[in-house]
């Protein structure tokens, strides 16, 4: 089933707006937390971590706003950044999620018993851990990520097709 052009248009634009916004509220969150880091005089490592978190969501501001004006360009980057999002993972020495605006996740946790539930949060976050500390078991999947990343499939309509120019003699 093929989309028409104007429904094509507004799920770019709905991806665009979860990136952008998404992106915007990381980066607000990260400049805060470096401020943060560096009144408390905490290591230069922790503020490049923070830089690079920054630089993530930073690429998420950049892909949205490309994809609102309809350029190419930013549809790899899209799907790369959303195909980013869909895994929510943790389990003994390691955990990672990251979500911009949105996440719905499916998640099936084991702790002293198993349980399959749903978590909502509004907002932007990088979860990258690497520690003897944590030891749950996570296995999920960000829904949100999982339709945006759909609705970018089905808006490749709303790009105005490429022409081709005449090879030069």
């Amino acid at each position: 089933m093929k989309m028409n052009r104007r429904n094509a248009e507004a799920s770019l634009k709905a991806v665009a707006l979860l990136l952008l916004v998404g992106g915007v509220a990381g980066v607000a969150i990260g400049i805060w937390a470096a401020i943060k880091v560096i009144r408390e005089g905490s290591s230069n490592s922790a503020l490049a971590v923070i830089g690079c978190i920054v630089l993530a969501f930073g690429l998420c501001v950049w892909t949205g706003t490309e994809l609102w004006q309809k350029k190419r360009r930013a549809y790899r980057w899209a799907q790369i950044l959303l195909l980013a999002q869909i895994p929510d993972l943790s389990f003994p020495g390691f955990a990672y999620q990251f979500y911009t605006g949105l996440t719905l996740c499916l998640a099936w946790m084991r702790e002293t018993s198993s349980t399959v539930g749903f978590q909502f949060e509004l907002g932007s976050a990088i979860k990258f851990r690497i520690s003897s500390e944590i030891e749950s078991f996570v296995w999920g999947v960000n829904i949100v990520a999982i339709l945006a990343l759909y609705l970018l499939e089905r808006s490749r309509g709303a790009f105005e097709p490429q022409v081709e120019s005449a090879p030069s003699r």
